[in-house]
């Protein structure tokens, strides 16, 4: 009986340390594994590195590439200008159009430059300004073009404008006088809202 015993103990006492041994050694393999990706990480390899390297590269080429604020504030003109002789024609889809995409080129312009410094050194931050214009002199523009009044919409053009110098102006540059237009800035575009060419 006690050699019938040792033989099916020691076997299986056997099997589970063997057992044992190799959950062990899979548990420190993964172990070592998961630290050895954390020394990579946080010590900063070579692969890390490379593409830390890579990173600040793509960002100093976009800021590169980025447009200036005038580029963004021409297209905004362009827009500012269409919106005019859309509305002139009563054409309020298209001047629906033009308002939105002017208001969306001059919060391009803010992204683009978010904060300039005024001539006395100090901070002016766009954004406040903008959102200030936007609840005011934009909304009455919105409603105006909703409303399909051609008045309304006069006063709200010309009520924008000067929102919009008021802005030039905390920007250091009151010489930037938007006006209402004398002529289109392009003419490829019909603005006849009856047209039905093409």
């Amino acid at each position: 009986m006690h050699n019938a015993l040792v033989r099916v103990i020691v076997p299986t006492v056997i099997g589970v340390l063997i057992g044992a041994g190799g959950v062990a050694y899979l548990h420190r393999n993964d172990v070592t594994a998961a630290a050895g990706s954390r020394v990579a990480v946080a010590g900063g390899g070579d692969e890390a590195a490379d593409a830390l390297t890579a990173l600040r590269a793509d960002v100093a080429r976009l800021k590169a590439n980025a447009p200036s604020q005038s580029h963004t504030m021409s297209d905004v003109g362009s827009h500012w200008t269409s919106l005019w002789f859309a509305a002139e024609k009563k054409n309020w889809p298209l001047a629906t159009f033009h308002f939105q995409e002017a208001r969306e080129h001059i919060l391009w312009t803010i992204r683009l430059r978010p904060v300039r410094k005024a001539d006395d050194g100090s901070d002016v931050n766009l954004m406040p300004i903008f959102q200030s214009i936007d609840t005011s002199a934009f909304k009455t523009m919105t409603d105006a073009i909703q409303a399909q009044d051609s008045t309304a919409f006069t006063a709200a053009y010309r009520e924008s404008l000067a929102a919009c110098h008021g802005c030039h102006k905390a920007s250091g540059k009151p010489y930037l006088r938007p006006q209402v237009p004398t002529a289109p800035v392009q003419t490829v575009i019909n603005v006849d809202a009856a047209a039905t060419w093409p």
